[in-house]
């Protein structure tokens, strides 16, 4: 990956419906230069997907919870994978912090996520309970939450 296809990158992260004549435009390539860049980048995967990014709180969801999960060691990636299913899961990955699981889960209102984790999450074969396996944590305010990837 070279400067021009950092240039594109940054161009598609803040608008990826930006058209490549456009982008030729501003970085002064012919669009079919972008076009084919753009492509070696999905082919490579660095490029994983175009996605619209929507505000959770704009569409009904304006709670968010960060729950830590301790697992039974060798169950961590199935329930991982099983987690990742669940529509009110928007972020789930491991970790070898405190908690084997990290996810955030957004809701309604917090009864519902606390339903939602109880119903759902403890109830997973692997998933452990009791004082300190399960931690939830609630966003008072949200500083950064990041969509794109500076070059520096």
């Amino acid at each position: 990956m070279d400067e021009l296809d950092k240039k594109i990158l940054e161009i598609l992260q803040k608008n990826d419906k930006t058209p490549y004549y456009e982008i030729g435009k501003i970085l002064d390539v012919g669009s079919t230069t972008v076009h084919s860049r753009v492509k070696k980048m999905v082919e490579n995967g660095v490029i994983i997907k175009f996605a619209a990014i929507v505000d959770p709180k704009k569409v009904g969801y304006p709670a968010c919870k960060i729950v830590g999960l301790t697992v039974q060691p060798d169950k961590i990636e199935e329930v991982a994978e099983k987690i990742a299913k669940f529509d009110e899961v928007t972020m789930i990955g491991t970790t070898g912090g405190d908690h084997d699981i990290v996810m955030e889960v957004i809701g309604p209102d917090e009864r519902t996520i606390g339903r939602f984790v109880n119903e759902k999450i403890k109830t997973i074969d692997g998933v452990k309970s009791g004082i300190g396996m399960i931690h939830v944590s609630t966003f008072t305010e949200i500083y950064k939450h990041a969509h794109e990837i500076r070059f520096f």
